[in-house]
């Protein structure tokens, strides 16, 4: 990320974005996951820990950005539901009804998704590390427990957060409502 992006977030104090992460969460996150997160997003997250729970949404109006920590609870929380038996009918979908051109894999979760934000309904953003033949490795996209439609809302994390930013100065620049 560039320095002017973080200069935007930094300015919003709505935000409450937090400190750095501290290295063993980091550890302990890609310990979970069984391999290393991608360098950008340890990036992100030696600048900042996400935000703190009552910060204004970040992303597309309504996503905050989680916490290293909470966002790996989430990947747990998911993981140890798809491994229920009676989630057995859900996993892998996209094989059957997935387009074969479509971005994101029909998947109802993937372990090789990442949850980066969270929308007061529990809705997720996650960065994709497995995507459908017609996605981009690491692309955004939207999850939802409660919609089987799964879909990519930004090409990156770059882009991403280009675009909060850019949502950010247009606000700031607005003055008041």
């Amino acid at each position: 990320m560039t320095s002017s992006i973080w200069q935007t977030f930094r300015q919003e104090t709505g935000l409450a974005l937090r400190k750095a992460v501290d290295p063993k969460v980091l550890e302990q996150a890609q310990h979970a996951l069984g391999h290393p997160l991608p360098p950008f997003l340890l990036d992100i997250y030696q600048q900042h820990d996400g935000q703190h729970p009552a910060g204004q949404p970040l992303f597309l109006d309504e996503y905050r950005w989680l916490s290293m920590q909470e966002a790996l609870r989430e990947w747990q929380v998911w993981q140890t539901t798809m491994a229920q038996p009676d989630m057995a009918d859900m996993r892998h979908t996209h094989e059957s009804c997935g387009a074969p051109d479509a971005s994101v894999r029909m998947d109802w979760w993937n372990e090789h998704w990442w949850p980066l934000a969270v929308s007061g309904l529990g809705d997720l953003l996650c960065v994709d590390g497995q995507p459908a033949p017609g996605g981009h490795l690491h692309q955004i996209i939207a999850v939802s427990s409660a919609h089987e439609a799964r879909e990519c809302v930004a090409d990156s994390l770059t882009s991403l957060f280009d675009n909060a930013a850019a949502d950010l100065a247009g606000d700031m620049s607005d003055g008041p409502g």
